[in-house]
This record gives C-alpha cells, structure tokens and sequence, in this order.
C-alpha cells in the first residue's frame, strides 16, 4: 500500500498516442485509492476549458494557464494530480516549472513520431493527413524536446506496467509518497 507524503503535480508530455493517458490509467490502478489523485487528461478537461479549440500557439499558452490555476487550486488539498497533455512547446512547460514550483514533476513520454503515428489511438494523425484537422502536434506543430525534465520514459522500450512504475520509483525517491507496511 502507497500512502501519499505530499501533494504534488506530474504533468506528463509527449507527442499524441505517446502513452501519456494510458501510463497516468495504470498508475492510478497500481497505487490504489487509498488516495487521492487526480487525472487532468487533456481529451477530458479540454472540453470544459474550451469553448472553441483550434489549437493555436495563443490557444496552447492558454490552455498552460488553465491547467496551472486548476493544478493550484487542486493542490490546496492533499493530493497528487497527473496532468496528461502535450504541452509540446518548451514555453508551456517552463511556465508550468516557475509557476508550480516544488510541486512540478515533468515526465516525458518519448516516443518516436513513427510509433505515434502508428498506433494513432484516436486517429488524429489519420485525420490531419486527410485536412480535417489543423495544429497537430508532430504534423504540423514541432514537438519542442523537453530541455529540462525529470524522467524520461520511452514507451517503445517499456511496457504500460514498467512505465508506471518507473514514475512511482520517482515520486518514492522524491518523497511524494511513500510505501506502507499495511
């Protein structure tokens, strides 16, 4: 049993189909819900942040501010938020960084674009190939590699499982949460 230490946010970055939703699943199931924790997944919390998304740079800055003020006020409590989005552009996770402070672990998902395209999980490349779509990371806007993170998972080597529990070694090693004999 995981007992949580401290309140704490993961905000995990990588391209589209990178794993970022399904690791944040997983590690919801392995730590249980003797806590809690909250998922800020990015297909889920758009829908409410947004009225109108097109995905610019202007609407991508935007979108790091609302997640920021909602991580703030979820913080207040003793929790630990996952946020699951691309936070592509550098930019976005240097101001999630000064903003959050301590409580910021950025985590990237690297996955190559070729695997990201293949597994296309909610066919979004499919769909900005075919012109439906605009703005999607690694077809039209760079990926920005991140400069400065805290652990690099690469899901082409590492299953969902190992995944996860690669970032709990890190919140055990950073003291966010710790194991309990119980």
């Amino acid at each position: 049993m995981y007992i949580l230490k401290k309140s704490h946010s993961i905000w995990l970055t990588g391209m589209p189909s990178s794993g970022k939703t399904s690791i944040s699943k997983t590690i919801v199931k392995k730590l249980g819900k003797k806590f809690p924790i909250i998922i800020l997944d990015s297909d889920e919390c758009n829908k409410f942040l947004f009225i109108k998304k097109n995905y610019s740079k202007l609407e991508r800055k935007n979108s790091t501010l609302k997640y920021i003020k909602l991580s703030k006020i979820l913080l207040r409590t003793k929790c630990l938020i996952i946020v699951s989005a691309n936070h592509a552009i550098n930019y976005q996770r240097q101001l999630a960084r000064k903003k959050l402070k301590k409580k910021y672990s950025e985590i990237w998902i690297n996955t190559s674009i070729k695997t990201c395209k293949k597994r296309d999980v909610k066919k979004l490349f499919y769909k900005a190939k075919k012109g439906k779509i605009n703005n999607l990371i690694g077809h039209d806007i760079k990926f920005d590699k991140p400069l400065k993170f805290d652990l690099k998972i690469n899901t082409e080597k590492k299953s969902l499982d190992s995944s996860a529990k690669m970032i709990m070694n890190f919140l055990l090693k950073q003291k966010i949460i710790y194991a309990s004999k119980n």
